[in-house]
């Protein structure tokens, strides 16, 4: 006679980069989330290496009409200091005529919110400073500045931050 148990197996606890994506909401209302997150990546840009983890949601308003937003923290690292490079690309930025830029707070956090209407629909980033090396930013395609805020306000900044 065979005897089979069936145990189920302990969940493993996320480690890095996974765990960057604790803070990560995983639905947002009005939203449909991805079925699949993205696997972590490491990629470079002029700031430096980074290692980037997101979680990607739409909404179809009607046939013509879908907005996309992204969810995205990138960390690249100690020892550095995002916030001067971040407030140069923002003014250069504001410089064209179809962009808005703004400095604000999210969860008492500094953020740059840069919407470009040059294409007619808005496209909106909006990069939060979670420490000096991490950031939080939404992308949204066809979102406005204070949706993409909003829907911001739904990371949990310090799970973020706590990431190791």
């Amino acid at each position: 006679m065979i005897c089979s148990v069936s145990r189920a197996l302990p969940e493993k606890a996320p480690v890095w980069p996974l765990t960057l994506r604790d803070g990560l909401p995983t639905t947002l209302p009005g939203y449909a989330a991805a079925p699949r997150d993205p696997l972590p990546d490491s990629d470079e840009n002029e700031m430096g290496t980074y290692t980037e983890v997101s979680r990607f949601f739409q909404r179809i308003e009607s046939p013509t009409s879908v907005k996309q937003f992204r969810l995205v923290v990138q960390d690249y690292g100690p020892g550095k200091d995002l916030a001067g490079a971040l407030k140069r690309a923002v003014a250069e930025a504001s410089r064209a005529p179809s962009v808005e830029a703004r400095e604000l707070k999210i969860a008492n956090l500094p953020a740059f919110a840069v919407t470009d209407r040059s294409s007619g629909n808005p496209t909106t980033l909006v990069t939060v400073i979670a420490s000096p090396a991490r950031l939080v930013l939404a992308q949204g395609a066809n979102v406005e500045r204070e949706e993409a805020v909003k829907l911001l306000g739904r990371v949990d900044f310090q799970k973020v931050i706590d990431a190791k």
